[in-house]
């Protein structure tokens, strides 16, 4: 039984992705990686030292599909949050000062605290069939 939960709270922008890691509730890590293979690549190698990582990020159209594409790929569940709730979720939090590395420490500190329910990963038919239906 693994006792350690650990949670990577992603905010997605349209170059770069901010990553805040929480060991137990507790912020361990947090850097910034590039939204292509070279930076998702970097946070697989972080997610396979991990058992069961709980990946959360908000759902910013475009720029969060290529991050959800690699996780799929990968076969990790995730939290696609709808921004709206995810604001709406994290308000507890009061942040005055938004920042993209903030935004991965509240969703990072939503997941650790209030667990929303991880995603399966869909097949690659329904992918493309949700993605002609677009």
């Amino acid at each position: 039984m693994d006792l350690l939960k650990t949670v990577f709270g992603i905010d997605v922008s349209s170059r770069k992705s901010n990553v805040c890691i929480m060991v137990n509730g507790q912020k361990v890590n947090d850097y910034a990686i590039s939204n292509d293979m070279v930076g998702f690549n970097q946070l697989l190698g972080n997610l396979k030292q991990v058992t069961k990582p709980q990946i959360i990020f908000e759902a910013t159209g475009v720029y969060s599909r290529r991050l959800q594409a690699f996780l799929d790929m990968h076969e990790l569940r995730y939290v696609m949050m709808n921004p709206l709730e995810a604001k709406r979720k994290t308000k507890d939090y009061l942040h005055q000062n938004k920042t993209d590395k903030l935004d991965a420490l509240y969703l990072a500190k939503l997941q650790s605290e209030h667990p929303q329910r991880l995603a399966y990963v869909q097949s690659k038919e329904y992918q493309e069939l949700m993605a002609n239906n677009r």
